[in-house]
């Protein structure tokens, strides 16, 4: 406010002193001398109209830059959102990819799991969607909660989740693994009460050095997670499946 009226008080008298400048100049051209009133008129009219005009003009232009500061705060929010998924706050699966691979490209080294949910299909049908909604986020809290805040997570399928462990090698990403595998299958899901569904996933482990970039070691994981499956279910599978991956 103080710095508004400031411009606005050193413009006024730069108005004023240009406007005395024309009446003197006026006089000068027509050879009739600027009276007293004259003078006085040429002082007022630029500090009775112009401050008033300018301290409006500044107001707007504050109101202007206050929109602009909004606008781009509401773009940067839908940038960021447009990045997630709606229902888990999760990476989808275009910017999951994206930043695994930044992640990849940042580190030496780094692991990445796939996992899917075992007979989610079952949920849905048997209670409903919102049900299996709640079944996934119950899956994506136990997930959030044994990574490391660096650690990328992205849902890249229905029921199908991705974690990138930046600088984690294949052991380290394999305890992990097996950790998430325990607390999912501990998780209490009553969809009904009285009734309680037992929820477990498949997960199948690439370690980055074991391919030669990101997206094969996807299919990587993607194949050992099958193989999870195949072989039972409710598996952590980190070996493996590397003549099919050739045969792909």
């Amino acid at each position: 406010m103080h710095s508004k009226i400031y411009k606005s008080t050193v413009i006024s008298v730069f108005t004023i002193a240009a406007s005395v400048g024309v009446a003197l100049g006026v006089e000068a051209a027509i050879g009739d001398p600027l009276t007293r009133s004259g003078f006085v008129v040429a002082i007022l009219i630029p500090l009775l109209i112009g401050f008033p005009v300018l301290m409006i003009i500044e107001g707007q232009n504050d109101r202007l830059r206050d929109a602009f500061f909004e606008l781009d705060q509401l773009h940067s929010i839908a940038r960021e959102q447009i990045k997630l998924d709606s229902m888990t706050g999760l990476f989808n699966h275009q910017h999951f990819m994206k930043a695994m691979n930044e992640g990849a490209i940042s580190n030496d080294k780094g692991s990445l799991i796939v996992l899917d949910v075992d007979h989610f299909k079952n949920i849905n049908d048997s209670w409903g969607h919102q049900k299996g909604d709640e079944a996934l986020l119950s899956i994506v809290r136990a997930i959030r909660e044994n990574v490391r805040e660096q650690d990328i997570v992205g849902r890249i399928g229905g029921e199908e989740f991705a974690v990138f462990f930046p600088g984690a090698n294949k052991e380290e990403a394999e305890i992990a693994a097996k950790r998430i595998r325990e607390k999912v299958e501990a998780i209490h899901f009553e969809p009904k009460r009285g009734i309680i569904a037992r929820l477990t996933v498949s997960i199948g482990g690439a370690f980055h050095h074991e391919v030669e970039n990101m997206t094969v070691a996807m299919r990587l994981a993607d194949l050992r997670m099958y193989a999870a499956k195949e072989s039972g279910r409710n598996k952590v599978v980190f070996s493996g499946q590397r003549a099919a991956l050739s045969d792909q």
